[in-house]
């Protein structure tokens, strides 16, 4: 008997209708609330609601419900986002400002992509246990982004900031609705923060650029002129502030939200008062430190969440340094690509202060609540969710913290703690069934067998539903990464390969693994696919090989697919 009986659904004129009560029985409840887990729990939903809450056998369950059996599972509240932005794409062409590459790929065609595929990152962040995502800054295009979310099924619940409020331009990201916005008055703010509240935006977000070129004093100016103006609309105020000084300043003015962790220097007791005096939220956003410098350092360090949950496109895009020319790349990434390791060491310093930093601020009860910035380059839409609850993890935060601060402290950071982030009488169905338990190991928060949101249940696995296309484009991110557990996932276990037409090499994943193993020893291994064809289950790689061998192998290659997993390759060796 299967461990979950799903969705006993009516048909009627050919409409399929929910019935008005389900039932989680058998899973371990664990909550966010400081209750104690509770073993064999049943949870009922009524319609998009929890009803109540108990020990299997003490709720009493109305006729016709359906029985969801998760015995031997673990359920916890629906994840919670709290920093992304859904106008980048994780890729390596979604900063023209941080690497200008718009004469290899136009930030218009960047744009157009993320836009396309926007409706695969919302079931991405679903299959990933994350419910909600506060997208804390983008274009105007964001507000069609949230009414998009919240209008589809497959999608978690979204809330938005407009336009980053800033004091600094930023003209690269500019083609007609820029995400930044400079502004240099008291009219200029009060004009665009009047934009954003006619929009309805869940907050205002300020992105507090401190240099030499700058006075301190006039910007905080036009920042507290920002924080007053959103704060008398009933707006919430997030502060982009990477430096002590500015997260102080940005908490005197009375920002609401730090969605960056501290991380140039060890934070002090009159900045730990600060935050608790103020009741200002501190978001983690550790994840996204290094992505930068790994892309361009070509240092990765994807996890299996990454292969099984991220856009399998924008992951590969990371790869095209390799065969991007030279010439066309700035000189502060060729110097990183050259010796990677200042930048790297650079990175992990950065990093070390804000787990030091994350670490002190729970200690001292500060709110946290959990975020990725997901979207930068190298920081991948869904799957750098659970690279974030790692990174709490090793800054040694405790079990229970870490779901406190990914669930019911998100929701308190978009103001919807009443409505979302615990599992309790009255509040919304978003949860999230696991198959291991996340107090033994925050790695398990990727173990997700069913997602509930709004009182519906998906499986992970056909949220995603990979395409044969997508399965191709997955192994060549694994095989360019040089991850063998990622590569051969996507191989079915009795995969053969062929010297087209028929002479088999080998049959069966325990010779593919051998086979490929001594090949990923290769540093230099890389492969780049020049035309891609697609037919039904077959695909058709016209491929470039370098690192393989002493010379640049030419191949074409045939993949074909069934039942989800790619069974025959056969290769023309040019």
């Amino acid at each position: 008997m299967k461990k979950v009986i799903v969705l006993l659904l009516l048909l009627s004129g050919g409409l399929v209708a929910q019935a008005q009560y389900k039932a989680i029985v058998g899973a371990t409840l664990i909550n966010s609330n400081g209750d104690k887990p509770l073993e064999n729990a049943t949870v009922l939903i009524n319609n998009n609601n929890i009803e109540k809450t108990g020990k299997t056998g003490k709720v009493k369950l109305p006729e016709g419900t359906e029985i969801i059996d998760a015995t031997g599972k673990y359920l916890i509240p629906g994840l919670i986002d709290a920093h992304v932005h859904f106008f980048q794409s994780g890729g390596l062409y979604t900063r023209p400002d941080a690497i200008d590459l718009r004469e290899v790929i136009s930030y218009e065609q960047e744009l157009a992509l993320i836009k396309e595929r926007l409706p695969r990152t919302f079931a991405r962040y679903l299959s990933a246990g994350v419910t909600t995502v506060a997208d804390v800054g983008g274009p105007m295009l964001n507000f069609d982004i949230r009414a998009q979310a919240n209008s589809a099924r497959s999608a978690p619940r979204v809330f938005v900031a407009g336009p980053l409020i800033s004091t600094v331009a930023n003209p690269k990201l500019d083609v007609g609705d820029p995400p930044i916005v400079k502004v240099s008055s008291n009219e200029e703010v009060d004009k665009l923060v009047q934009q954003l509240a006619g929009q309805k935006a869940d907050f205002v977000k300020i992105w507090f650029i401190v240099s030499p070129q700058l006075n301190f004093e006039d910007n905080l100016k036009l920042i507290q002129r920002t924080i007053d103006q959103s704060h008398k609309h009933g707006i919430r105020v997030a502060v982009h502030a990477t430096q002590l000084a500015t997260a102080k300043a940005s908490v005197r003015a009375g920002a609401d939200i730090l969605v960056h962790s501290v991380d140039d220097k060890e934070v002090d007791d009159e900045f730990i008062k600060l935050l608790k005096q103020n009741g200002t939220i501190y978001t983690s956003s550790i994840s996204v430190l290094d992505g930068y410098n790994r892309t361009f350092a070509q240092r990765f360090d994807f996890t299996s969440a990454d292969f099984e949950i991220a856009d399998p496109y924008f992951m590969g895009s990371l790869f095209d340094l390799r065969k991007i020319d030279k010439e066309k790349l700035p000189d502060r990434v060729k110097s990183i690509m050259a010796d990677p390791n200042p930048a790297i060491e650079s990175a992990s310093e950065r990093i070390r202060i804000a787990k030091k930093n994350l670490k002190k601020l729970q200690e001292a009860g500060v709110t946290i609540a959990t975020g990725t910035d997901a979207g930068n380059i190298g920081t991948l839409h869904a799957s750098s969710m659970h690279q974030e609850l790692s990174i709490m993890q090793t800054a040694g935060l405790s079990p229970n913290e870490i779901l406190i601060n990914s669930t019911l402290n998100g929701a308190k950071l978009i103001g919807r703690q009443k409505e979302l982030g615990s599992i309790a009488s009255g509040k919304l169905a978003d949860m999230v069934i696991l198959d291991k338990n996340p107090l033994e190991d925050a790695t398990n928060y990727s173990s997700v067998a069913l997602v509930i949101k709004d009182g519906e249940v998906f499986n992970p696995k056909e949220l995603l539903s990979p395409t044969p296309e997508d399965l191709a484009q997955r192994q060549l991110v694994a095989y360019n990464a040089h991850d063998l557990e990622g590569f051969l996932s996507v191989y079915s276990k009795e995969v053969k390969l062929y010297n087209f037409p028929n002479e088999l090499i080998l049959e069966g994943i325990d010779q593919m693994r051998e086979r490929y193993a001594t090949r990923f020893e290769s540093a230099n291994l890389y492969a780049e696919v020049v035309n891609r064809n697609v037919m039904g289950d077959y695909i058709i790689d016209q491929e470039r090989v370098i690192g393989s061998g002493s010379e640049e192998v030419k191949a074409t290659v045939i993949y074909h697919v069934s039942e989800g997993l790619i069974d025959k390759v056969w290769f023309i060796i040019k």
